[in-house]
């Protein structure tokens, strides 16, 4: 069987081997040292065409390929340990069933995902790497033969150990990907594209390729261990040797197949340097590569954006989440604390960044273009403090218009509030928000982002929503997320001053000061808050 195995290798190796990772399992099944491991590398050749197909379709037929990364600055973001366990389960039930030649095929997938997080491209994406990706990977399949020559030669090589805990594939990928990002960094800046592309063989300086033989040797090895590992458990499972395969009819077939393989080589190879060439031209002309981008990057920073939305509001869900509680907490507090005050919340505004303060003059309220702001000028209201401060009858009747009742103007107010409490607000966002029925912080605070949503949509489709709105569009599930959250945060703010107003009022004989930006506390009116309340 060695010799065979060894002559069947060689015409594989010089024919059938398209890129590395038909490498990677091809030379991986001759550094196998357990007997057991070594008659389970004779079935991987006896269906060599299975194995290393299968080594080749996670980037042709899957083309997951945010199962191929292991991004570990980015909190070891990436698919390839989970489907690799999946993938060492699927060779273990075609072992135990002894279906040999599905359980190359799995092999070959396994060693795909195994090998990918070991090159230190898979390990991160950064904007050089967008452009340096092809052409580094097609230069190191070029140098493939050298660089592992130069492994087996250096005394100081790396070789890779498995662990006998739980869980040991995942771990294994993991570290290996920690290990292979220590040089994604330093392979980027040894990397000569001038000079790549004049012979694809030159792009690799003396550090680079030390650093590349020695990923390519971890990469072989671990995989010869993984091998005898699933050897010995399959043995084990089953109770019985995995039966040693012959291979005189596969090295009789594959080299039949030589021309046509040698042939299909070539394309390849030619196919792969166009596209290289091509990438390079772009980057040249343009400073940044878009239309000859390979596939593998396309997908990979579309699946980034998407995992990084997702991250984003699953933060701003755990925000909301602790501010409903936090909220829970002060009204529960609130009310253990009695009071015979009316509890009639002060305003404040909560954030430095609000949109809109007490001190601004009304025509930046909301809803208050310059027409109506010169009307409320002319009964004294001047500024948002004046109007929030003013009773809402007493204002629609000395304006005296048919157009501005009572109603409106409370409208107004409720938009004004929230816009001075509320960070970074739009005033389109508050029209529709108080237009949907949301008129307070409280009532914003302790809904849900659904409901929400679907009162604002049902209102931005009316007539005064699409007047609001002015062709713009209705904020998003994401904004109504974070302004949910800076509602709960803001009526915390205001229970809270509002409790420190009446501690105050308890103390015999305390001055309690009136901020000029409140509303008098002998006023007959009650302020949007209350209102809602």
């Amino acid at each position: 069987m060695s010799d065979q195995g060894q002559t069947l290798r060689q015409i594989l190796r010089a024919a059938h081997c398209r890129s590395t990772h038909h490498h990677f399992a091809l030379d991986a099944t001759e550094l196998v040292q357990t007997e057991s491991g070594k008659r389970l590398a004779s079935q991987l050749l006896r269906h060599h065409t299975r194995y290393l197909t299968g080594a080749k379709d996670p980037d042709v037929r899957f083309r997951d390929f945010q199962n191929h990364v292991v991004h570990v600055d980015d909190g070891y973001w990436g698919g390839a340990p989970r489907v690799a366990h999946q993938w060492y389960d699927r060779l273990q039930r075609y072992l135990h069933q002894s279906r040999f030649g599905d359980a190359a095929h799995a092999a070959g997938v396994l060693s795909h995902y195994v090998t990918d997080p070991i090159q230190p491209l898979h390990t991160a994406q950064t904007p050089m790497e967008k452009v340096l990706h092809r052409p580094i990977e097609w230069c190191i399949t070029q140098n493939y033969m050298d660089l592992l020559s130069e492994w087996k030669q250096d005394p100081t090589r790396i070789v890779f150990q498995l662990s006998d805990q739980p869980g040991w594939l995942g771990e294994a990928i993991l570290q290996s990907a920690r290990l292979a990002h220590h040089h994604y960094q330093t392979l980027l800046d040894n990397f000569d594209l001038v000079a790549s592309e004049v012979d694809s063989k030159r792009g690799l300086n003396e550090v680079s390729r030390r650093i590349v033989s020695q990923l390519i040797g971890l990469s072989v090895t671990g995989l010869a261990r993984i091998i005898e590992r699933a050897a010995a458990d399959a043995e084990q499972r089953n109770g019985h040797p995995i039966p040693t395969a012959g291979l005189t009819l596969p090295m009789v077939l594959s080299t039949i197949r030589v021309p046509d393989r040698l042939w299909l080589k070539r394309i390849t190879h030619q196919t792969e340097r166009a596209k290289v060439h091509l990438l390079v031209d772009e980057f040249r002309r343009t400073g940044d590569v878009e239309q000859n981008l390979p596939s593998e990057v396309r997908v990979l920073q579309r699946v980034r954006v998407i995992y990084h939305r997702e991250k984003e509001y699953r933060q701003a869900k755990a925000k909301l989440a602790a501010a409903r509680e936090a909220l829970l907490v002060a009204e529960k507090a609130d009310r253990e604390s009695h009071s015979d005050e009316a509890n009639v919340l002060p305003f404040v505004s909560t954030e430095d960044n609000a949109r809109l303060h007490v001190a601004d003059p009304l025509v930046d309220a909301p809803s208050i273009g310059k027409k109506t702001a010169a009307r409320f000028a002319g009964i004294g209201i001047h500024t948002v403090g004046d109007f929030l401060k003013a009773d809402e009858q007493t204002m629609t009747r000395r304006l005296d218009t048919r157009w501005i009742t009572a109603d409106t103007i409370h409208a107004w107010r409720c938009q004004t509030m929230l816009m001075c409490q509320l960070p970074s607000m739009l005033a389109r966002e508050v029209q529709l928000l108080v237009g949907a029925g949301y008129t307070t912080t409280d009532a914003l605070g302790k809904t849900d982002v659904a409901t929400l949503q679907a009162a604002v949509e049902t209102y931005a489709a009316t007539y005064s929503g699409r007047r609001y709105l002015r062709g713009a569009t209705p904020p998003t599930m994401d904004r109504l997320e974070i302004i949910i959250g800076d509602a709960a945060h803001a009526m915390i703010k205001l229970k809270r001053d509002n409790a420190m107003h009446r501690d105050e009022s308890d103390i015999p004989g305390s001055h309690r000061e009136i901020d000029s930006n409140l509303p008098p506390t002998n006023q007959p009116t009650q302020s949007p808050q209350r209102r809602a309340a």
